[in-house]
């Protein structure tokens, strides 16, 4: 609904005469678009990527980006002959950089689950706490019990 509403208006404010021709590469972190006519490129930082998806027209397509500035900006896309391929390829990146999340919890975190309760985290930070210690003179694996 949100991209829906992003393309509409920019597809009925701004003329075809005044679309301009862009390259699009996607990286595991990055969205590069380059300008054909030499304006300066711009990088979007997948982690930033806040919307994504294809038009009503299948042709179209765009993502929002959450700035720096706590705003939002939206890029949208005429592809020949389907935007599906420019998205999958985005979508295939934002699910590189959300497992790359997930790899870099701790190993308690990711063991107590997405939503861990109290009883859990407490649980867990004994459990870390206490597994390190062994008693003076045994080997770790005499030391548990």
């Amino acid at each position: 609904e949100t991209i829906n509403a992003a393309i509409k208006q920019l597809m009925e404010g701004v003329s075809r005469d005044e679309w301009r021709t862009v390259a699009v590469a996607v990286a595991p972190s990055t969205v590069s678009v380059t300008f054909m006519d030499g304006q300066d490129p711009l990088e979007c930082r997948v982690r930033f990527l806040s919307f994504l998806g294809i038009g009503e027209n299948v042709q179209q397509a765009a993502f929002i980006m959450h700035t720096a500035q706590d705003t939002f900006i939206c890029h949208v896309f005429h592809c020949e002959p389907t935007a599906g391929p420019l998205c999958k390829t985005i979508e295939a990146a934002c699910k590189l950089r959300y497992q790359k999340c997930l790899d870099a919890r701790p190993t308690s975190q990711r063991e107590a689950g997405d939503m861990p309760n109290s009883r859990n985290s407490i649980g867990a930070t004994i459990k870390n706490l206490f597994g390190g210690f062994t008693k003076k003179g045994q080997s770790p694996e005499m030391g548990r019990s």
